[in-house]
């Protein structure tokens, strides 16, 4: 009997040290020796795998794309540092908005907002023709991207509209009036800190690199542990063994449904680079441990004074709220930013991680909603829209409803000061990056990596930017630009034809000085249309001038309020009318270039709306109503 039992002993161990030979060959290749991979599946959700990460986002991913090729997308040339082919450091993000700066001057204006807690600048951009009036007494569109740091595909999509707007403007006609009419607002990068960090140290950072806010593993000390050359392109690896069993009937595919009943054990084997090389981390502080408390920090988009309160307190979370409201200097940059520019009237805060256009509330799934019908408009056509390149429509919901609560968020604080804001999570895949069989045993090694679950690899980025362009440049449209589009005159009577070729409705007060009276009215609710108003010119037989002065009003929002002045002095002579200042603006359907400004019904089946249905007779019949 003991001689059975030393035999088994043996047989164990020198199994053991095989399962180990054998797994070492696996991950530790020599260096330049081509090495087999499984491929990616980056459009499975495995539940138990991504769980790993404490990934916070639901189960809708990206879909495949099929036959769409990055090659078909415009792109810069090779002479802007951001290529959209690999993901720009923060330092490759501020040459790029110098370089859109000096190539487009009159159009794009770059300049520092603050800067991090590393003192890395966070940038802003202002885009808009100066030279058809002020740009920051226009409607604007706010976006941003890159508040969280593995979220890095997000500041691509700012950027490449940023360059896409500059690039077209002169021989795009629409992209020429939005910016002869509107202002574009731009932070490509809230969270500069976090993003290197990503790149380089650590692709699991989400947060800032705020120096005292996290202790970790509690020891007392604050972020001196953390992971080193671990950032996006290399993979934590573990080895899962399974029942022979389900092995029998599962041997190329053990994650099917059911697999975690007949996991046997699962081991960290360590972090490894792309081509399967260790990546040795380093015990810095003693304690027997490595990479258990990493820097950072606060999660930015729990920071915002909105419902903030109701956030996470736990400072080892990867949503901790921080420890008061705007205690980052990231978020106090874009606080103070936006509150600057009360022209802001629609925003988007772009991030990744699930494939989901996302409206307010963030905080709450019962508070009143003021503006649901023009979310739920806006954002059908969002999934509408994003059907493109190859990717289905991103589903749209209320984000408290069919996602998750975020309390502090800072969609929700943007349409608290009376901005229609999104949260467009523009990507989501699978963490599950390859799966190998070890052979002859019931154990797989199996490579994670988050920064592939939130982000497209690197050839694919060009195609998830430009899905998301149309979106933006919709949200650009639809922004309200009221204006003098035509002048008539008799002997007698004035004919003023005034437009809002923008969707959100405005209410435009119309004031008319003559040399011998003031004539007012008001058109309620112009929205994507014209109206004409006449009046009384009592005969002259000399010139005379006359100034109309528009001012229109927000109907959307929480804050509405004055949103735009526009001026214009006319000389009437006979029936002959001339500019003396200002300009008119000709009406233009802005709709037509986005085949009308509604989607159709069918943008409101299940797999378009997450979360609970609504009642598409409170909002269809309302749509397209003119003025």
């Amino acid at each position: 009997m003991a001689t059975l039992e030393l035999l088994r002993n043996r047989y164990l161990l020198l199994s053991a040290l095989i399962l180990a030979i054998i797994a070492g060959l696996c991950l530790s290749p020599a260096r330049g020796q081509a090495q087999p991979r499984a491929p990616i599946d980056r459009f499975r959700w495995i539940e138990g795998l991504d769980d790993l990460y404490r990934r916070e986002h639901g189960q809708q991913l990206s879909r495949p794309m099929l036959t769409h090729r990055s090659a078909d997308i415009p792109l810069p040339d090779p002479s802007f540092v951001v290529d959209f082919t690999h993901y720009p450091t923060s330092a490759e993000i501020v040459a790029f908005l110098n370089q859109l700066q000096s190539a487009y001057p009159g159009l794009v204006e770059a300049r520092e907002i603050g800067r991090s807690w590393q003192e890395r600048p966070i940038m802003a951009v202002r885009i808009s023709n100066q030279a058809t009036g002020g740009p920051d007494s226009r409607p604007a569109l706010y976006v941003e991207g890159g508040i969280h740091a593995r979220e890095a595909v997000s500041s691509p999509v700012v950027l490449y509209l940023l360059w896409y707007l500059a690039s077209q403007y002169g021989s795009d006609p629409l992209i020429t009036h939005l910016l002869d009419t509107r202002t574009v607002y731009a932070v490509p990068c809230v969270n500069p800190d976090g993003n290197d960090i990503f790149l380089d140290a650590d692709q699991r950072q989400r947060k800032t690199a705020n120096p005292t806010a996290s202790d970790d593993d509690g020891d007392g000390l604050y972020d001196e542990d953390g992971r080193e050359e671990a950032g996006y392109g290399t993979y934590d690896v573990y080895h899962y063994e399974f029942d022979a069993d389900w092995v029998a009937e599962h041997p190329d595919a053990p994650f099917a449904e059911g697999w975690q009943a007949h996991l046997v054990s699962r081991t960290f084997v360590g972090i490894f680079d792309n081509e399967r090389r260790k990546v040795v981390q380093v015990d810095n502080d003693g304690d027997g441990l490595a990479g258990e408390d990493p820097p950072g920090g606060v999660d930015p988009n729990r920071n915002f004074d909105s419902h903030w309160e109701l956030g996470n307190e736990d400072p080892r979370a990867d949503t901790y709220h921080g420890p008061v409201a705007f205690s980052e200097p990231e978020t106090r940059a874009v606080r103070d930013f936006v509150l600057a520019r009360p022209n802001i009237v629609m925003a988007c805060d772009f991030q990744s991680g699930t494939d989901t256009l996302l409206h307010p509330w963030g905080w709450s799934a019962e508070a009143e909603l003021p503006d649901v019908f023009w979310y739920e408009m806006l954002s059908r056509k969002g999934s509408q829209l994003t059907e493109a390149n190859g990717f289905h429509g991103a589903p749209h919901t209320w984000t408290a409803r069919g996602l998750y609560a975020g309390p502090g968020n800072v969609m929700d604080w943007l349409y608290e000061q009376g901005i229609l804001a999104w949260t467009p999570e523009v990507y989501g895949a699978s963490s599950l990056s390859f799966t190998q069989r070890i052979t002859m045993t019931n154990t797989y090694t199996v490579g994670l990596s988050l920064g592939e679950a939130f982000n497209p690899p690197p050839d694919e980025i060009p195609l998830t930017v430009h899905r998301w362009l149309h979106w933006s440049l919709y949200l650009l449209a639809a922004t309200p630009n009221v204006g003098l589009s035509r002048v008539g005159a008799s002997a007698d009577t004035l004919t003023l034809t005034i437009s809002n070729d923008g969707l959100l409705p405005v209410d435009v007060q119309v004031q008319v000085q003559t040399q011998q009276r003031v004539y007012t009215t008001t058109m309620a609710s112009l929205s994507a249309a014209e109206r004409t108003w006449s009046m009384p010119l009592q005969r002259q037989p000399l010139a005379q001038t006359v100034t109309v002065t528009l001012t229109d009003t927000s109907r959307v929002g929480t804050a509405a309020g004055p949103l735009q002045i526009e001026v214009v002095k006319l000389q009437i002579e006979g029936g002959a009318v001339s500019v003396v200042e200002g300009r008119l603006e000709p009406w233009v359907d802005l709709g037509d270039s986005f085949g009308g400004w509604c989607a159709g019904r069918q943008w409101d089946a299940p797999e378009y709306h997450l979360g609970p249905p609504l009642l598409l007779e409170q909002f269809l019949p309302r749509v397209g109503r003119g003025g």
